[in-house]
C-alpha cells in the first residue's frame, strides 16, 4: 500500500481536481476517456505496472466518483496546458510503500 509523501491536503485535492478538470475538458471535445485513461497517459513514463494497477487505478476511481454529476472543477490557479505536468509532479510525491 502506498501513500502521498506530503503533509499538505491541498496537494492531494489538487491532484484529484486537476485530473477531473483535464478529463472533463477532453470529454467536452468528444474524447471517450476515463480519469484512469488520462492518468495513464500523463504517467506513461516512469510508472511501474504495479503502480498502474493499484495507485493510478484507485486514483482514477476516486476521480470518476467525484466527477459524477459535476461539470466544474477547481483549477487551483493552474493553466490548462500546465495541468498534466502539475498532476505528474503531484503524483511523483506518492511513495509506493
Amino acid at each position: 500500500m502506498g501513500y502521498f509523501n506530503t503533509k499538505n491536503v491541498s496537494d492531494k485535492l489538487a491532484c484529484i481536481s486537476l485530473t477531473c478538470y483535464v478529463t472533463n475538458e477532453l470529454r467536452k471535445k468528444g474524447k471517450d476517456l476515463t480519469c484512469y485513461d488520462v492518468l495513464l497517459q500523463i504517467c506513461k513514463d516512469n510508472t511501474t505496472e504495479l503502480e498502474k494497477n493499484t495507485f493510478l487505478k484507485s486514483l482514477g476511481v476516486i476521480c470518476e466518483d467525484l466527477m459524477y454529476f459535476c461539470d466544474t472543477f477547481p483549477d487551483f490557479g493552474i493553466k490548462p496546458k500546465e495541468m498534466p505536468s502539475t498532476i505528474r509532479s503531484l503524483i511523483d510525491k506518492y511513495c509506493p510503500f
